[in-house]
């Protein structure tokens, strides 16, 4: 079975926007920057009511703005800066990522850099409306669209990827 869909920038960019809380770690991060931003905001707003130094101000000031950069802004730029490593590499600007599920291990190839797995890395499977998050072990994940098959289907490559995960942990 074969998976293959282009990258592009904006393909890129829109990853940002997924799996943003993701495991433990993210939303215990995502709670305190939201934290830091209400403390920020009511620091705020007390030290203006009660006249105290702009210097206070300011800080709190500082603590809101960069919860909303950690917040809402960052994941942006992380994404972009590996997009553009990417593009630099590859020495394009859009490229091929192409998934194929053989009998053995899963070799991706993204333009010309080649990456294999065994099927015992598979840790879970997550699935949307239109795409499919394999995680591995090593603290990857694999994209998939499910309409970007071009041979086989998601539901064949399911099948057999619960197969071989089961066959090589047993």
């Amino acid at each position: 079975m074969k998976n293959e869909y282009k990258i592009t920038k904006d393909l890129m960019r829109s990853w940002a926007k997924e799996y943003h809380i993701h495991g433990a770690a993210n939303i215990f991060l995502f709670i305190l920057w939201c934290v830091v931003g209400v403390i920020g905001v009511s620091g705020m707003i007390f030290s203006i009511v009660l006249h105290t130094d702009w210097m206070v101000v300011y800080l709190y000031a500082l603590m809101f703005v960069i919860a909303v950069f950690k917040l809402f802004i960052q994941r942006f730029i992380v994404w972009l800066k590996r997009y553009k490593l990417y593009s630099t590499t590859y020495g394009v600007t859009e490229w091929m990522r192409t998934t194929e599920f053989l009998e053995d291990e899963i070799v991706l190839t993204d333009h010309t850099s080649v990456s294999k797995f065994k099927y015992s890395n598979i840790q879970k499977i997550k699935e949307k409306s239109t795409i499919v998050m394999i995680f591995m072990n090593n603290n990857m994940a694999l994209r998939l669209y499910k309409d970007s098959f071009v041979e086989g289907s998601w539901e064949e490559c399911k099948k057999m990827i619960l197969e071989k995960t089961v066959k090589e942990k047993s």
